[in-house]
């Protein structure tokens, strides 16, 4: 299930204190209730009741025709436990997650407002959750007698102050008759591609209450809406390789969403796009200077230093059944350079907006009831910290209200807000180009490459997603979407087919240039795999501020692979 986890509208003036709020109510009151209960076993420390309840509504349409048409509400619960004390607790183990025992509490709670059922829905939940606590407890002891003392271990949580929040509930009324045809209308303009294998529009809305109490005393109650819009157009080039491209539109404010002529407009742009690949040269290498130009430069950020700065914390687990998990790009760095000392890196959520345009990383609370504040990421190109949570990582050993979506084994995971990069030095993107060539002239380049998208977050198929990554070593980064030959005349030419080599968050120390125009991307990272479009269920609403960026010597390669027949038989007519 796809929603906005926290993100708090700007226009809404918090209330704090109490609240007459039935859901509330029942929360906190069996928590109260569940805390003097006597227990067999290791008693509980911690208690957290959340509760999101969601209205969503959806419509997609192909080629004109309406394909979806969906609402649904749904009020999804969560109980999480901890046994133990801050320092051993039942997380962080490899099995935290498990539990063998029966589940009786119903993995959706009920839409009316009924006290005694939610009461019931919650003494169930509490219930499961303590015995799977004590049974990873168990499991955690007996892994932990069975190694071998490596040092003095972190803490498995940390303290945060207790927070009253509690925010008027709203929802907006959403036109679905209008969205219909907006999508429909959209849709049709792939008509005039008889190029195009698929195509589609699509429209979905997110208007969620999102609950927290916890034992310490915290409580809030979030109202969060998120409105998308996507169009996208897959081709087939003639040897097979699949070509496509995609737009979004994002709002937290489902009103607020952009005009109906600027969502046509941008699904016509990816139907020219995807024509004009159909005809591009496939290039076979090319080593040498490279501009990330526009919002390139953000989604290469955010995708290569945005999820670096979130670093997993190893499990427990037994020492016949080791875990080999990478190691993240930044891990163990803080205090190193990873930038040139001319760059600074800023997370902000506390920001509304930028230049007049609200953000899409802004947020009041994360999901752990911690509340942000500015975080100096890097300074003069070196790493001062990390994202955390409310577990301690090494080199952070509190949090500092990054907890973005729930996790796993226990625990939530850290991710970006608005993540602002500032460059001390700075150019117009006009001279960048004009760098960029007489650096290729320099190395008798009769071309140089401008990058004017990425593709992430990703709408790539499984087998697609394949072969990017096949025979990389290390982490792949999402290929480069809409990639051209800039020749020094300033002609243009669209190239397709090739990933980048050996691309990595350390490359970013060879960043040459940067511009002194920002460009503002904005996604939702939901830490999957090229944060692809439909992994995962939870999201979090990113934004990067970034210059257009230019290196001096990157590599890029043809992407190999096999590639998929396509159809025998030509397509009928779709205009008559």
């Amino acid at each position: 299930m796809n929603r906005l986890l926290f993100s708090a509208l700007a226009m809404l003036a918090p209330v704090w204190g109490q609240t007459d709020d039935v859901v509330l109510k029942a929360m906190k009151e069996e928590m109260a209730r569940g805390k003097t209960l006597r227990v067999v076993g290791d008693p509980p420390y911690f208690f957290e009741y959340t509760l999101d309840d969601a209205e969503f509504y959806s419509a997609s349409a192909s080629y004109g025709a309406l394909s979806l048409d969906r609402s649904s509400r749904v009020r999804q619960p969560r109980v999480r436990i901890r046994v133990g004390d801050a320092k051993l607790d039942n997380t962080n183990h490899i099995f935290s997650d498990m539990y063998r025992g029966s589940r009786y509490d119903p993995s959706q709670f009920p839409l009316d407002d009924n006290y005694d059922t939610l009461r019931l829905g919650f003494w169930l939940a509490t219930d499961r959750a303590y015995k799977q606590a004590l049974e990873a407890f168990a499991r955690k002891k007996a892994s932990l007698k069975n190694m071998a003392a490596s040092g003095e271990q972190l803490p498995d949580f940390s303290a945060a102050p207790a927070v009253s929040m509690v925010l008027p509930i709203v929802r907006k009324p959403i036109d679905t008759s209008a969205w219909k045809a907006i999508v429909k209308d959209a849709s049709s303009i792939f008509s005039g591609y008889p190029e195009l294998l698929l195509s589609d529009a699509s429209f979905s809305v997110s208007q969620t209450t999102s609950y927290l109490v916890n034992s310490e005393g915290t409580q809030f109650r979030i109202p969060d809406h998120l409105a998308t819009f996507r169009a996208r157009a897959t081709a087939l080039a003639p040897d097979g390789s699949t070509l496509r491209d995609y737009v979004e539109f994002h709002s937290l404010d489902p009103l607020r969403l952009s005009k109906p002529d600027d969502l046509k407009r941008g699904a016509l742009q990816v139907a020219n796009i995807v024509k004009e690949m159909i005809k591009a040269e496939v290039l076979e290498s090319y080593s040498g200077p490279v501009l990330f130009e526009g919002t390139a430069g953000a989604q290469l950020l955010a995708e290569l230093l945005a999820r670096s700065l979130n670093v997993m914390r190893r499990p427990i687990t037994d020492p016949d059944r080791p875990l080999n998990l990478p190691a993240g790009e930044l891990e163990g760095r803080v205090g190193s350079r990873i930038l040139p000392d001319w760059i600074d890196v800023v997370d902000d959520p506390t920001q509304k907006e930028f230049r007049g345009v609200p953000l899409f990383g802004h947020y009041l609370i994360d999901v752990e009831g911690v509340v942000p504040k500015p975080l100096q990421m890097v300074e003069k190109g070196v790493l001062k910290t990390y994202y955390s949570t409310r577990q301690p990582i090494p080199g952070v050993d509190a949090s500092n209200g990054h907890a973005r979506i729930p996790g796993a084994l226990g625990n939530n995971t850290a991710l970006a807000g608005n993540l602002f990069v500032k460059a001390g030095q700075s150019q117009p993107e006009a001279e960048l180009r004009k760098k960029l060539l007489d650096m290729a002239k320099q190395r008798n380049k009769p071309f140089a490459i401008v990058v004017k998208k990425m593709d992430f977050p990703s709408t790539a198929s499984l087998d697609e997603l394949r072969r990017i990554a096949g025979g990389v070593q290390g982490r792949a980064v999402s290929k480069p979407l809409r990639i051209y030959k800039v020749f020094p005349d300033g002609r243009e030419e669209l190239i397709r087919g090739v990933r980048f080599r050996g691309l990595t968050v350390r490359t970013l120390k060879e960043i040459l240039a940067a511009s002194d125009e920002l460009h503002t991307f904005e996604y939702l990272e939901n830490g999957g795999p090229f944060s692809h479009v439909d992994t995962g269920g939870y999201v979090s609403p990113t934004s990067v501020i970034s210059p257009a960026l230019l290196f001096e010597d990157l590599e890029l390669e043809k992407i190999q692979g096999e590639v998929p027949r396509p159809p025998i038989v030509p397509p009928p007519p779709l205009t008559r």
